[in-house]
């Protein structure tokens, strides 16, 4: 957390705008190129509802990096936007124009009920970036040392978006981040870091609250499609060990009875048993920061796959063969 004379954080309503925040390197040559086809972005962005504005800046000097901003008017249509096909197609069409994948950060000032996540801006110290990093790194690690600590990252200033430094972490309850707030240790790493002052906090929201924990440093966001089936590897087999179980031990039960005892049960195992065992064992692929590359995507995915398989085939088995269910 930064250290400052006084300190400012409120929840952002229900529904307050998204922005996603694009910066990406042109490659040598291709400037012009590369305005013609981000025009053709921006129109495509905004034909989409939810739409509210598009920013394009260019690199300082004889920099490369250009930044796009865009803005919706929610998670929802944002999201829409990101996932949909038609960016899709124009991002594998305009692969060529950059030297490297585009980095991508999604803002939103949505409260969470579940994971507290906070994202706190500093102003940039000229001359003083490595003094800066090495006393957030001491951050970090005092964090990590309290109860509910989920993740922090470090995020450099934006060259022609945002001359502050971000960093975003994430704690599983409230509770737990006011413990960190109003800390001894804290208290002495402000005293320590008291020429980085003057900052904001902002918090933000986790869709799938603590079931997927916050990337590490350097690491872009998990893809919805796996988070989508880490989640179907995690609720197919204790949905049907639980209506199995349900049938036996309460034959003749209403149905509206199983379903609200299935769903309290399934809901409370996913959150503090399930998927826990799920992120970890699927880790090097939910977090591909770590290690990038299709052969990690493909194992990943075949993992997953190759799981539900056989989870199929042993309750097929197990519900035809052992027992049939009434």
């Amino acid at each position: 957390m930064s250290p400052s004379s006084s300190e400012s954080g409120t929840a952002a309503p229900r529904h307050s705008p998204a922005t996603v925040v694009v910066t990406q390197r042109v490659r040598p040559g291709r400037r012009a190129d590369f305005r013609r086809w981000q025009d053709e972005v921006d129109r495509a962005a905004a034909a989409f509802a939810g739409f509210l504005g598009a920013e394009v800046t260019g690199p300082t000097g004889a920099g490369s990096q250009w930044s796009v901003v865009y803005r919706f008017d929610g998670t929802a249509n944002l999201k829409r936007w990101l996932d949909s096909d038609t960016r899709r197609e124009l991002t594998v069409r305009g692969a060529d124009l950059f030297e490297a994948p585009p980095i991508q950060h999604v803002l939103v000032d949505e409260a969470d009920d579940d994971v507290v996540t906070v994202v706190v801006s500093h102003p940039h110290v000229p001359g003083r970036e490595d003094e800066f990093v090495a006393w957030q790194q001491r951050v970090i690690e005092a964090e990590k040392g309290f109860p509910g600590f989920r993740g922090s990252r470090l995020h450099r200033p934006v060259p022609g978006i945002q001359d502050s430094w971000a960093i975003v972490f994430s704690f599983d309850t409230a509770e737990h981040l006011d413990a960190w707030l109003g800390s001894p240790e804290r208290a002495a790493l402000l005293a320590e870091g008291r020429d980085f002052k003057e900052y904001e906090v902002h918090q933000i929201a986790n869709p799938y609250g603590s079931w997927f924990p916050a990337p590490g440093p350097g690491a872009g966001a998990t893809a919805s499609w796996k988070t989508a089936l880490s989640v179907l590897v995690g609720l197919y087999p204790t949905v049907v060990i639980l209506t199995v179980a349900l049938t036996e031990i309460w034959p003749g039960a209403e149905l509206w009875a199983t379903l609200l005892v299935g769903n309290i049960a399934s809901v409370s195992l996913l959150t503090w048993v399930v998927m826990p065992l799920v992120t970890r064992m699927l880790g090097f692929w939910l977090e591909p920061g770590r290690r990038p590359g299709r052969r990690t995507d493909t194992l990943g995915l075949v993992t997953s796959v190759g799981f539900l398989t056989a989870a199929a085939v042993v309750f097929w088995l197990a519900t035809t063969v052992v027992w049939t269910l009434p």
